[in-house]
């Protein structure tokens, strides 16, 4: 196809957006016009006949690359989630749309539970890439060591900061990857929330950060890394049936640690274990709590959360602060490739045994509620 068919092919998929004939007659606007369309895909099947920006109200299918460092070139070996339009899922082609490009989420694991290997651990944690890449994000979750992270030089982040620019400048999709560090979040349990906290520390620009069971009472400078994450941030941890929290994790009890933070937060307390966010498959022989749902549930929070705080361009859905998935009118088309969709909160809701109480103070603006019984 010749530079001037695909132009045109460009600009015949932006007119959707409609008007285009006219706007070409502003001063100025024909050379946006161009612009716009130089942001198209050549070829209008990699659309897959999506004619809407995915988002937490209007999800697509989901695509998973794994990404070898022997094979493929990458820092460390690591898998990327991201939407597609196809129903299949290892190495999907990318859904591309005109004027949007994917968010980044950088998702970190923890050391594995008893009875699981270190080798392929990240790919148990696909529940909560899934679900983000169905929203409109690209999930990059590195096969990394989680060990503690007790420095803000620690390597580590210099490490997860090698994956991310391999994604945004090597990767074959990387076009479509927003590359900005306003268009990225973090996202990390346990050692990985550790370092994910450092890692926003290191990266002030980046948006939002999700804290999953880290156990921040294990680190020498645990002040100072929970004041300098800077960003609003999704804080979770398992408690007791007395609601007490669980070791180290543990952020409120009597020394109210999360209600000290300076930064917009939410804290999301479930009765349970720390390994609860895994599918019970997944989670060996580690305890688990009286829930086998809060993993599902955990997921969805997660990306409403991020869909408030880091969200997709062009998206057109709004996400309540309460976290309370939205309700929003849907094609045929859309129920079509929305099946499943925020199912993990609407189950965990009616299910005996499961209770969360999620909690949030954005600037003063404060408030609470409970999922479950």
């Amino acid at each position: 196809m010749t530079e001037t068919a695909v132009r045109a092919t460009r600009r015949r998929m932006l007119a959707g957006l409609g008007g285009l004939a006219a706007l070409a007659l502003l001063p100025g606007c024909k050379e946006a016009i161009e612009a716009a369309a130089d942001s198209c895909p050549e070829d209008p099947a990699e659309s897959g006949g999506v004619t809407w920006n995915p988002d937490i109200g209007r999800p697509v299918f989901w695509g998973v690359h794994d990404l070898r460092a022997a094979t493929h070139g990458t820092p460390r070996d690591l898998r990327v989630y991201y939407p597609t339009y196809d129903g299949a899922t290892a190495h999907a082609p990318m859904l591309k749309l005109c004027l949007t490009r994917w968010p980044v989420v950088l998702l970190l694991h923890g050391q594995p539970p008893q009875g699981v290997p270190n080798t392929g651990y990240h790919a148990r944690w696909e529940r909560f890439a899934a679900v983000l890449a169905r929203c409109g994000y690209a999930v990059v979750v590195p096969n990394h060591p989680a060990q503690l992270s007790q420095s803000a030089d620690d390597p580590a982040i210099a490490a997860a900061a090698a994956d991310l620019a391999w994604v945004r400048d090597q990767w074959e999709h990387r076009r479509w990857v927003d590359a900005r560090p306003v268009s990225t979040a973090v996202v990390g349990h346990s050692y990985g929330g550790l370092l994910g906290a450092r890692i926003m520390a290191a990266n002030p620009d980046f948006t939002a950060f999700v804290s999953l069971g880290a156990p921040y009472g294990e680190l020498n400078d645990r002040d100072a890394v929970l004041a300098g994450i800077g960003r609003t941030t999704f804080f979770a941890w398992a408690v007791d049936a007395n609601g007490q929290g669980l070791g180290f994790e543990e952020l409120g009890g009597p020394k109210k640690i999360w209600d000290g933070l300076p930064q917009p937060r939410y804290a999301a307390t479930y009765r349970g274990e720390h390994f609860d966010y895994l599918r019970p498959q997944d989670a060996g022989t580690a305890a688990v709590g009286p829930c086998p749902l809060v993993g599902g549930a955990m997921a969805d929070l997660v990306a409403l959360f991020l869909s408030t705080h880091s969200p997709v361009p062009l998206g057109r859905t709004r996400v309540g602060v309460d976290l309370r998935p939205p309700q929003v009118e849907l094609t045929q088309q859309q129920q079509f490739f929305a099946g499943a969709h925020l199912q993990g909160v609407a189950q965990f809701q009616s299910a005996p045994g499961c209770r969360l109480d999620l909690r949030w103070n954005l600037s003063g603006q404060t408030g609470n509620r409970r999922l479950g019984t």
